[in-house]
C-alpha cells in the first residue's frame, strides 16, 4: 500500500496511542488510574515487540516508569 497524506505507520499510530493514554494519566480532569495506564501502555509494547518497531523500547521504559510512580512524558517520535 503507498503511505498517503492521511495514512500513518504502525509505530506512529502505536505512539500516539500511547500518547492519548499518557495525557490521560496526566489530566487533572480526566485522570485514569496508573493501573489503566499501565495495562494499555503493556499491551501496547507487547504488539510493538511483537512487529519489532522501533517505539518497543521507549513504552517499555514510559512502563517502569508508570510501575514506580514516576512522571511519565509524551512518547516522542
Amino acid at each position: 500500500m503507498k503511505p498517503t497524506k492521511q495514512s500513518v505507520t504502525t509505530d506512529a499510530a502505536i505512539r500516539n496511542e500511547a500518547n492519548r493514554v499518557i495525557t490521560a494519566l496526566n489530566h487533572s480532569h480526566y485522570p485514569i488510574d496508573p493501573v489503566v495506564a499501565e495495562s494499555v501502555i503493556e499491551s501496547l509494547q507487547t504488539i510493538a515487540e511483537a512487529l519489532d518497531l522501533p517505539v518497543a523500547k521507549t513504552l517499555h521504559v514510559r512502563l517502569i516508569a508508570i510501575r514506580n510512580n514516576i512522571h511519565v512524558n509524551q512518547v516522542v517520535a
